[in-house]
């Protein structure tokens, strides 16, 4: 089975549902032409360039430069994760706890599934091991950004109610309870959603890519499958170091309500 190849003349006409979104902006004002056009443009650049850098990962494998990938992957979705927290403490102070709990949940959800499932032979066999770690990298990236944001704007916003949890004695861990409760749900609702909606509304991308490129769709479903459930696990494993690591942030040691600065 092959598939279609998409010239570079046929890739510039997709480019047109770009002009599309930007009439729309323009015809209903809302200013975001520009930024349309740069996504579109440093999206394409961004997709271009890991696509040669795979070219040459595959090429020439090597587990340094798989670990060294995978470290600027994870470096970068750290980095992001920490500057999308609006109403949280400062930048240098989540980014190294944003890297530790993406990582973490990553490796909870990768390893079992390279070791047993999906066994790699060399064990950094790029094809395999960058794309998948890719997804779960980026999936635990959404859910501590969401975690942080939503947990230190709640606790500020319901800052009053918290400390008079802890003045009738309750500790750091039971005065927070509600908030983090309804953090964890948020954050991993989307991925709830998935599993609950998979092919159903849309068909999920690798298992399209797969059977694009001419993987039978059997083979192609399995591989989603694991995808799936390993989607799950970084999601609540990601989350819970998440909220930890906040509640630490927010209380002293003598079970003090701290808040960061606005």
């Amino acid at each position: 089975m092959s598939y279609a190849h998409i010239t570079l003349p046929r890739l510039l006409l997709s480019l047109g549902l770009i002009a599309v979104a930007i009439a729309l902006s323009r015809r209903s004002r809302l200013g975001l032409e520009g930024d349309l056009l740069w996504g579109a443009v440093r999206g394409a650049a961004q997709l271009i360039a890991i696509g040669y850098v795979l070219l040459l990962l595959f090429n020439h494998e090597h587990p340094a430069w798989v670990v060294l990938l995978l470290t600027v992957m994870l470096v970068v979705a750290g980095a992001t994760a920490a500057r999308r927290v609006e109403h949280g403490p400062p930048r240098n102070v989540l980014f190294p706890r944003a890297i530790a709990a993406i990582g973490a949940g990553t490796l909870v959800a990768v390893l079992p599934v390279f070791a047993a499932v999906v066994p790699l032979h060399p064990w950094y066999e790029a094809r395999y091991l960058v794309p998948i770690s890719g997804m779960m990298l980026s999936n635990a990236m959404n859910v501590v950004a969401l975690v942080f944001e939503r947990i230190f704007a709640s606790a500020r916003s319901e800052a009053d109610q918290v400390e008079a949890l802890l003045a009738l004695g309750a500790t750091p861990r039971q005065a927070l309870e509600r908030q983090v409760r309804a953090t964890l749900r948020a954050a991993l609702l989307p991925t709830i959603n998935g599993l609950l909606t998979v092919g159903l509304v849309a068909l999920p991308g690798m298992m399209t890519g797969q059977i694009v490129s001419g993987t039978p769709p059997e083979q192609a479903v399995r591989y989603q499958i694991v995808i799936l459930y390993q989607l799950v696990a970084v999601a609540a494993v990601a989350g819970m170091i998440a909220v930890a690591f906040a509640r630490r942030l927010l209380f002293t040691a003598r079970a003090q309500l701290v808040l960061p600065p606005n």
